[in-house]
């Protein structure tokens, strides 16, 4: 009662309004937020397949890497539409979500390659993609109220061929000194004053990557040149000189190979000092055709060519460990113990083929 006037009480009928209108904005706040929740969720969900569909599709494709581009493209297209994405299988754009470089271990890095550089690429990157503007965004409840029908996803990988390591490879790194303890030589001979001596001019054994039966190995040249005496002659780069073909004399019971001087060479040995058993088989690559091969399977004890590891046509060149192996040694090609005088550094990746999921 104000001023002697009696409160009029408002008819229920109108409360039941007042509460039923409070009601119906309660729930339509309520579906508001359970429409928000449906797509944040759905989002999140495609994001994670998205993800998943991407990680597939690098790690496939890099282990293809060797087979040739088109054959990486096609089947990172294949396996990419194997994945579901929000119900529906990942589209793969083969000209712009394919790219093929190579991955640097120690900085992180991957480096685009392009045109015929492809083909030598040690490692894949992957970016799929769900977009309005491919008509693949994911479908939205709530945000299409507000005139957003669909959310761009978009994920990310990386993929190598397999393990990779870096390794800088001196000049003076003599093969026929592998697996041989200090103090032994290889002798000088034809015009050579002077011995090569190990540890001095060991070469470099390979220990990030194990050496195992079967496995195979590829290498990516990265820089560096090399070059003997006062560098009058040039420098050379991972193939060497193919123009002077050289032979070293078997020693320390490593037989000969002839190769381009100056070139990047490897062997395997086993356990063994390689003096203390039965010769290995002589390498010959003194051809072009001898040294453009997609595949080769040396045997323990044979010094054999790798260069830039790269055939003519730019792939990638695979070299099988062979039965019994425990050890690798990267080198320089040389003769008649001339290793003592070069100088420079030959810097290669070296991968094995289990393919490694780097980003």
């Amino acid at each position: 009662m104000v001023s002697g006037i009696p409160t009029v009480p408002r008819p229920r009928h109108a409360r039941r309004g007042v509460s039923m209108i409070y009601a119906l904005v309660a729930m339509v706040a309520l579906t508001g937020f359970v429409s928000l929740a449906v797509d944040v969720g759905r989002v999140q969900i495609a994001k994670t397949e998205l993800q998943q569909a991407a990680d597939a599709a690098a790690r496939y494709g890099a282990s293809s890497l060797s087979l040739g581009t088109s054959t990486v493209k096609s089947r990172v297209a294949a396996v990419a539409l194997e994945n579901k994405v929000d119900g529906q299988g990942l589209v793969i754009d083969q000209t712009n979500d394919i790219e093929f470089g190579t991955w640097d271990p120690a900085t992180k890095t991957f480096t685009v390659l392009t045109g015929s550089a492809q083909s030598g690429a040690t490692a894949l990157r992957i970016t799929a993609r769900r977009l309005a503007s491919r008509n693949t965004g994911v479908p939205t409840l709530c945000a299409s109220l507000l005139g957003r029908n669909t959310i761009d996803v978009k994920a990310v990988a990386i993929a190598t061929r397999g393990k990779a390591v870096s390794y800088s490879v001196p000049a003076d790194a003599c093969p026929w000194l592998a697996g041989m303890p200090s103090g032994s030589k290889c002798d000088m001979y034809g015009g050579n004053t002077q011995d090569s001596v190990a540890p001095a001019q060991s070469p470099l054994q390979v220990t990030g990557i194990p050496v195992s039966a079967g496995t195979k190995f590829c290498f990516r040249q990265s820089g560096g040149t090399t070059g003997w005496d006062d560098g009058s002659a040039g420098t050379f780069g991972p193939d060497g000189d193919t123009s002077w073909i050289v032979q070293q004399q078997a020693d320390n019971g490593i037989n000969y190979t002839k190769a381009p001087i100056n070139c990047l060479v490897g062997i395997f040995l086993d356990d063994r000092a390689p003096n203390t058993w039965s010769q290995g088989t002589a390498g010959d690559y003194s051809t072009s055709t001898s040294r453009n091969f997609s595949t080769l399977s040396p045997p323990l004890k044979q010094v054999f060519f790798i260069g830039d590891g790269l055939d003519a046509s730019g792939n990638l060149q695979e070299f099988t460990v062979p039965t019994g192996a425990t050890r690798f040694y990267l080198c320089i090609m040389d003769e008649k113990g001339w290793w003592w005088d070069n100088f420079g550094t030959l810097t290669t990746t070296m991968m094995d083929d289990n393919v490694q999921l780097v980003k």
